[in-house]
């Protein structure tokens, strides 16, 4: 039987062509209509304030009043509507975003002061009601259903907007670990999860950097080189699991492409973490990724023989304009939205 064990040069030139791809999708234009009621609470519209700034001039952001003539001035890929005492009127604007195509996420103190008018299946489909009580959770929930809503443009939303990128690399690092998962359990051709999984993670490693707004570029190589160097380490452990436990190498194989995986995309998102400024806590996050690596290895070896012996894990003001990169944001000040 033909073995592919090794990297060859069609993968090499499926990681540039992929590499390519991702820095369209990083460049990508993204378009947000912002709807604030002016009677919405301050510390709501400050969060969304300093949300949508984007870090990237590849981005529009518009912000405004219950305004319905700036809506149809041109295609957005996401609408957000802010409510305040005005419950009515915040539903009827994001009813009016979605009847032009828009996925809008329509933000309320309690989903209870919604109305529930009866509306089209493909105009309701694209209404979320994000209830939030305090500015802290509507970020990371906005942030959520962002990625979700516009999926086409998730990967430009993440580079531009820093609130969207732990739901992205989320979804980045789990779809890459189930599909290694699945490739370590159906082993075709012997010897080819090595490569297929590598390729994989290359792929992860770009699309990672690109989520933060790295471009494509020689620095790249590093990430690339160490995505290779973990991908020869989880071999070796998957190969030394199945000699102590033969027979079930599928399922240790794939269970070693999860956790590798998994782990080498937390380790790249460390990497570019911007809290991570001191090497020293760079070091000590990535010795507890290494260490739940092989933790998780351990515990693999003993499920898989019947070992019930737990392991102990040891070894500004309103009117200020937001401005990035040149690109001109409308002010959060809305009380004229309506004459606009």
């Amino acid at each position: 039987m033909v073995r592919k064990s090794r990297i060859s040069v069609g993968d090499v030139a499926d990681i540039v062509s992929a590499g390519r791809d991702t820095e369209r999708r990083r460049t990508s234009e993204v378009a947000l209509f912002v709807s604030v009621d002016p009677t919405a609470d301050r510390e709501m519209v400050d969060a969304l304030k300093g949300a949508f700034v984007p870090e990237l001039g590849s981005s529009v952001v518009r912000v405004c009043g219950f305004d319905r003539v700036l809506l149809a001035s041109r295609v957005w890929d996401v609408a957000v509507v802010l409510a305040g005492t005005d419950a009515l009127g915040a539903a009827d604007m994001a009813e009016s975003c979605a009847r032009h195509g828009i996925p809008v996420a329509l933000i309320v103190e309690s989903a209870l002061d919604v109305p529930r008018p009866a509306l089209p299946e493909n105009v309701a489909s694209l209404v979320e009601v994000i209830p939030a009580s305090s500015a802290s959770s509507l970020v990371a929930r906005l942030g959520r259903w962002i990625v979700s809503a516009a999926p086409d443009k998730s990967l430009a939303l993440a580079a531009n907007f820093s609130f969207c990128r732990p739901a992205k690399i989320d979804q980045l690092v789990s779809a890459c670990a189930i599909e290694n998962a699945a490739i370590g359990v159906i082993d075709i051709i012997p010897g080819a999860d090595f490569p297929v999984m590598t390729v994989n993670q290359a792929k992860l490693a770009m699309d990672i950097a690109a989520a933060y707004g790295r471009p494509l570029s020689v620095e790249r190589l590093a990430d690339l080189g160490g995505v290779l160097g973990a991908g020869f380490l989880y071999r070796y452990i998957a190969r030394t699991l199945v000699g102590l436990v033969p027979g079930v190498g599928w399922a240790l194989k794939g269970a070693m492409g999860y956790v590798g995986t998994f782990a080498t995309g937390r380790a790249l998102a460390l990497r570019f973490d911007s809290d991570v400024t001191k090497p020293r806590m760079a070091l000590d996050r990535a010795g507890r990724v290494a260490r739940q690596v092989a933790k998780s290895a351990t515990d693999i070896a003993r499920a898989v023989r019947g070992d019930d012996c737990p392991d102990d894990g040891r070894g500004g003001s309103p009117s200020d304009e937001w401005k990035s990169d040149g690109v001109r944001i409308l002010p959060l000040s809305v009380s004229d939205g309506a004459q606009r």
